[in-house]
This record gives C-alpha cells, structure tokens and sequence, in this order.
C-alpha cells in the first residue's frame, strides 16, 4: 500500500475543486466493480452504479455480491470471478452485512475466505485491488464479547493487508478504522458518498404530489428509503401522531433480500392516518417520491453515512435530521440539515412544525442544498477515483505529482 492517492473531504466543507494531476488526465484503464446487484435491493448496488457513471473515463464491469447464497462456496467464486474479470482494477464496495454468514455472530466473517482468494489471485494477474467502507463497526467491551472484537480487528488487517488503498466515506469511519490499524495518509481516501446531479423527474411538485394521492396545497413530510430499526421510522409514526394537520409519508418499504420485515409490517400496522406508506419503490417512483415533500426527516439513530440524505440534495429537499454526529459535522460546515435531539419527539414534532410555517426557512435550507449537490457530486467523486485508480494500478509511475487535499 505504498501509491499515493489523494485524501479529500468534500462532505464535511464547502470547497473549490481541486486541480486535476497529469496523472489523472492520461489514458486509465479498466475497473471490475464488486457490489450488490443494481435492482434497487441494496442502496450499494445502487452507489455503485451511480460511482461508475460519475467516473466516466474508465470502462467498468460489475461483479455481483450474492444475495441469496451465503455459502463459502459462492464466496470463493465471487473471489475468482471478480479476479477474472476485465478490470485491471479490482474495487469493493464493503459492507459487514454484505459477507455475512448465517447464524454467524462474527459480522462479515464470510469476508475471512474473500479477500485472502481475491488477493491471491489478483496478484498473479497483476491487478490492484481497492476497497470502500461503507461503515466500520468499532465495539466497545460492553458491547460485544472479546472473540467478535478480535475478529473485527483482524478483518481489519485483513483489509489494509490485501488493498491497494482504502477509501472511508465520513471521517469517523477511518478514525474507527485506524484505532485497529495504523495507515500512513498516502494508503486511504476520505471521499464523500456523492450526490446524483442528474437525475430529476419530469414533473412539478404538484403533479409528485398528485402521483401520491396527495392535494397540491397539501402540506406533505417524508422520510425517504428503506424501512429498518437503526432510521427511527417509529420515532417518525410518533411525531406524524403529534402533528395531524400535516400528511407523512413513508417513501420505501423492507429491503427485498433484507431481515427487516417484521419491523416494516409493525411501522404499518402502528402507522396513523396521516401516514402512507409506499413500500419499496423503483427508481422513477423514488425520485418523484423526492420531488412531493414540503420536508423530509431523517431521525436516524445510527448513520455513518448517508445516500437517503445524499438523494434528498439531488432534489434540493430542506431536511430536518437527527443529532448525529455525521449530520452535525455536515450542518456545521454547510448549515444543513437542521438537527434535533431525536429523543425527544415532542421536540421533533415543534421543529417539524416550525419548518412547516415558514417556508423561507425551507427555500434557505434548500438553497444550501442545491450548493452542497455541486461540491459533493458524483462527477467531482468521480474525479477522485480517478486518481485512486490512476496511482495504484500496477504499471503507475511511481513519481506522482503530489494530490491536492481539499477539507
């Protein structure tokens, strides 16, 4: 892991885009990209594709994670299809979930058998191999017991051993990573999500609204993607009761491969009037489905980082979101999203009303919005890996121009 590659921090402040290196403008060649099939059953898949369409400049073929096979079996050949594919450049899109092995109590374990065969065999066809972290989970003694945090730190080695380069998307996850395992600056990236510029639908709010069965005038708040514990859909159900003079809606439903069903069921069966619930949604639903809110709340429990709140830039959709520290560092360095104690939903359901009230409070947040969709767009993250990919295949020159850091 000794190519560098630039560190950039987009997310977290406002920042001018950095001049493109030589390097980053010559001729890159080909990457094979390992996530979850792009069907709208994973929001990885979904990055995923999103990342190879703002890279643009390089051909890319997708390896699937398998969803239905948690083998060994099916792991190991995941390893050598995606060594065989045509990339010179083999990337993955980590999530513990993702490797997970039924039954296991060790997160990702199937990630032990993976990485071991990928990077075998991807050194004998000399080709680099970078990972995302997505997350990076980090327990605490009471939290787990000592075997689950010795694995953990052990997957950890795994990972810095077997890549080129690491790439975090918000700094508490390369903090989290790096209290197991030291990495120089030039060995990880510290890359925002991205944010799709592109994607809008062909329809005003009213005819969004229409499309959901609501009135034009009718003033609507919405959480946006995927029903599970950790995004507060119940804390949501229980601000829509305090506030029934406002529609809800609920845009998404269970993961369809995911363990979440039971969960979704109750959100319905506890959900008051004022709250529809769409269920899952293909990806022209989605988007209109961001297009109808007035506001969107995001009363996250746990979040690392996040594409719902990356979509809802894409619509320049004001948010009101938890008082995590992801969306705090964001609110600090851009003034949005609002954040709230989510605890208290009393409190929630007030600056939900608040918001409501007075639109030119909205227009501001979506205001800032729309610059934050500019400086953290796939296009610009795009750039990024370019650069990543561009310095560590195994042909790179190993005098490079030194990478501009932006924070």
């Amino acid at each position: 892991m000794s190519k560098p590659a630039q560190r950039r921090e987009s997310e977290v402040a406002p920042a001018e885009e950095p001049t493109v290196s030589r390097s980053s403008r010559s001729d890159l060649k080909r990457i094979t990209m390992v996530a979850t099939p792009d069907d709208g059953s994973c929001g990885i898949g979904t990055y995923a594709r999103d990342l190879i369409k703002g890279i643009g400049a390089v051909s890319a073929d997708t390896v699937e994670i398998p969803q239905d096979d948690r083998s060994i079996p099916a792991f190991l050949q995941l390893a050598v299809r995606a060594a065989r594919g045509n990339g010179d450049v083999v990337h993955v899109q980590h999530e513990y979930g993702l490797f997970r092995r039924e039954g296991s109590k060790y997160p990702g374990v199937l990630g032990l058998l993976f990485f071991p065969v990928l990077y075998v065999a991807c050194a004998l066809r000399s080709k680099s191999i970078v990972v995302t972290m997505h997350s990076v989970l980090d327990f605490e003694p009471d939290e787990a017991p000592f075997s689950v945090r010795l694995y953990l730190l052990l997957m950890h080695k795994l990972l810095a051993v077997c890549s080129a380069h690491l790439i975090f998307l918000a700094p508490d996850c390369a903090s989290k990573f790096q209290g197991d395992i030291a990495l120089e600056s030039d060995e990880y990236s510290l890359l925002s999500h991205g944010v799709n510029t592109d994607v809008s639908p062909d329809l005003s709010k009213a005819e969004a609204k229409r499309r959901f069965g609501y009135d034009p005038d009718e003033p609507v708040v919405a959480i946006p993607g995927f029903i599970r514990p950790p995004k507060g859909h119940d804390i949501f159900l229980e601000v829509a009761s305090k506030l029934p003079e406002y529609e809800f809606m609920i845009a998404g439903g269970a993961r369809p491969k995911g363990e979440d069903f039971e969960f979704a069921e109750q959100i319905k069966a506890d959900a008051p009037d004022n709250v529809t619930v769409t269920g899952v949604l293909d990806d022209d639903d989605y988007w209109a489905a961001l297009k109808a809110p007035d506001l969107a709340v995001l009363p996250y429990r746990v979040v690392t980082q996040s594409g719902t709140f990356n979509a809802c830039a894409t619509q320049e959709l004001p948010v009101l979101a938890s008082d995590a520290e992801y969306f705090e560092r964001i609110e600090g360095a851009w003034g949005t999203p609002e954040t709230v104690d989510v605890s208290d939903a009393d409190e929630v359901a007030e600056r939900v009303r608040q918001l409501m009230e007075d639109e030119s409070r909205r227009t501001k947040l979506a205001d800032v919005m729309a610059q934050y969709k500019r400086a953290n767009s796939f296009e610009q993250v795009g750039t990024d890996h370019r650069r990543i990919y561009d310095r560590v295949q195994p042909d790179a020159e190993s005098e490079l121009e030194p990478s501009v850091e932006s924070a």
